[in-house]
């Protein structure tokens, strides 16, 4: 028997169609992990982007302050939260 295929939503460009921060924080998680290609990365709030909005949404619309590229890769925080921190 062949291996089943699974539809995974892309955007128009292409790029995989993650969840929703909604989705995200349903979870637990309310913090992303924004990564860029040259290796810097930054954790950030989530909660000033709606729940409707896709993590993907986010990713062509980060500019790194490393290297100065545009795009990045979103991904939820399931980190728990550090002492002494209000996150």
């Amino acid at each position: 028997m062949p291996p089943v295929r699974r539809h995974t939503p892309t955007h128009a460009d292409g790029r995989q169609m993650k969840i929703t921060f909604g989705e995200m924080r349903e979870m637990g998680p309310r913090r992303v992990l924004v990564y860029c290609h040259c290796g810097h990365h930054v954790a950030l709030e989530a909660d000033r982007w709606p729940d409707s909005m896709r993590l993907s949404d986010l990713e062509p619309r980060f500019v790194c302050q490393g290297c100065g590229s545009r795009g990045a890769d979103v991904r939820p925080d399931f980190a728990p939260p550090k002492m002494g921190t209000n996150a």
